[in-house]
């Protein structure tokens, strides 16, 4: 038998208005405080165990209208947010459908128009237990990506939608999706920010609203682009759903209740409103070759979790969204990223790192002196000076080589002139033997000449002599022969 839940107060005030037999005013009235007090105390739409869950697929957007609030995002191809919503949808209603221990409705299953208060009321009016709002995501410079959920920031609606939230979520993380968390917006009335999940708390109604993912980058778009993609991810939220209630599609339970325990919070939660702390850019290496710089980037979210980061070109006054992307997821429990970034060859200027939280609030660091050209001058200078002492040191051994081939021709000379003197150079000393050099360093030919010359000198100062002393040499023969 079905338990339906619903509110406390609702039951209390409709029992105590229709009950005729009390005439006493007094009496009513006091009656009607014990309930309200009754009601306070008690959480509303506190979950009871029942033997079916009431599901409620909201397609988000509809209608033949214009704006955003008919079409949602409209994408660059031409495709709306209001048919994607719907065939993930539909996809969603069939997949649970195989679950038993369920009832699914749907608020559209075609293209029309409905207001946030008629889908809610909708939900409200079958006995729902939960009602999912089925979206896709855009963002005005179109650098972001992932999926994110959205739940009430009170009581056990905020318990509901995050307990059901984190099962939808496990199913998109295994299936390589980005996660941007589970969070909530508040309004500046100080209630929940979206229409459905703000009127879903009004009636005691947890409401909860998916994006799936931004369509209009290019990371998400494509995981996400196609119709099979759509369908897919329907199926990923059913099964997170029956993961939530513990459904099973081969058995039937007597009860059925959430198997994610969320604690119930006596104050709203509070979503993250404050930017990244402490971000820093250090510039730890240049390659002039490939023109890009080396980088480490440091932060800190006390208050929630970083998501992504990029650098740009310029101060961060000089900067707009548009130059960030793409951004870069950053790693969860990391307080700093590093890697590599092209920057234009030659470029003189500042370089900034932007780092995100999950709610997109960012914070910009201070920019860093990137000197490219004066680096690229100097290496040019350097090249230049490698340049000359290699060409000196070329000219210094062609110099080198020169003189050697002159000293070999000057041998193969002396080589050959020794060989036309032959044996006969030992007479002036000279001869080491065949091949051997002349110790005066002299070729051949002068050697002969030389010993010519010598010889006839020799000859000539001999007849000179016998010439001038020919008297005494007479005389020294005769008296050698008077002997």
């Amino acid at each position: 038998m079905q338990t339906k839940k619903m509110h406390p107060l609702s039951v209390c005030a409709g029992f105590i208005f229709s009950w005729q037999n009390v005439k006493i005013l007094y009496m009513k009235r006091l009656i009607f405080c014990l309930i309200i007090i009754f009601g306070i105390l008690l959480p509303v739409n506190a979950v009871f165990a029942a033997d079916t869950v009431v599901v409620v697929i909201d397609p988000g957007h509809g209608g033949l209208g214009e704006g955003d609030a008919v079409t949602g995002a409209l994408y660059n191809d031409g495709l709306c947010e209001k048919d994607v919503d719907l065939v993930t949808a539909l996809a969603m209603k069939r997949e649970l459908m195989k679950y038993n221990n369920v009832e699914v409705y749907l608020t559209r299953e075609d293209d029309r128009q409905l207001s946030l208060d008629e889908r809610v009321d909708f939900a409200y009016s079958v006995g729902a237990d939960v009602m999912i709002s089925c979206h896709y995501n855009a963002s005005e410079h179109h650098i972001f990506y992932g999926s994110e959920i959205f739940t009430s920031a009170f009581g056990n609606c905020y318990a509901t939608g995050n307990g059901l939230g984190r099962c939808i979520m496990d199913r998109w993380v295994g299936n390589g999706l980005d996660m941007k968390g589970i969070k909530v917006r508040i309004g500046n009335s100080g209630s929940d920010y979206y229409g459905v999940i703000r009127h879903g708390r009004e009636v005691g109604l947890p409401v909860i609203i998916i994006e799936h993912g931004y369509l209009d980058n290019h990371i998400d778009y494509e995981r996400l682009g196609t119709y099979e993609d759509w369908e897919r991810m329907g199926r990923l939220d059913a099964e997170g759903i029956a993961d939530y209630y513990g459904l099973s599609r081969d058995r039937v339970y007597d009860d059925v209740f959430p198997t994610v325990n969320v604690e119930i919070p006596q104050e709203s939660i509070k979503p993250d409103v404050t930017e990244p702390e402490d971000v820093t850019l250090t510039i730890t290496d240049l390659n002039l070759d490939t023109s890009e710089v080396t980088y480490e980037i440091k932060a800190s979210e006390p208050d929630g979790r970083l998501m992504y980061y990029g650098l740009a070109l310029g101060e961060p006054v000089d900067t707009v969204p548009g130059d960030y992307a793409d951004l870069m997821l950053w790693e969860e429990g990391k307080d700093s990223m590093t890697g590599t970034f092209g920057v234009p060859t030659g470029y003189t200027g500042k370089i900034t790192a932007r780092v995100y939280n999950i709610y997109e609030l960012y914070t910009d660091s201070m920019s860093e002196d990137v000197d490219m050209q004066a680096l690229i001058d100097e290496r040019d200078a350097l090249l230049e000076e490698e340049a000359k002492r290699a060409e000196e040191e070329a000219k210094k051994e062609q110099e080198r080589a020169r003189q050697r081939a002159e000293q070999k021709k000057i041998e193969e000379e002396r080589a050959a002139e020794k060989e036309k003197v032959g044996d006969y150079s030992f007479l002036l000393g000279g001869r080491e033997g065949k091949g051997g050099k002349n110790n005066k360093g002299m070729s051949g030919e002068r050697i002969l000449v030389i010993a010519v010359i010598v010889i006839i000198i020799f000859v000539a100062v001999t007849c000179v002599l016998i010439y001038v002393f020919r008297k005494t040499i007479i005389k020294y023969i005769k008296d050698r022969e008077g002997m």
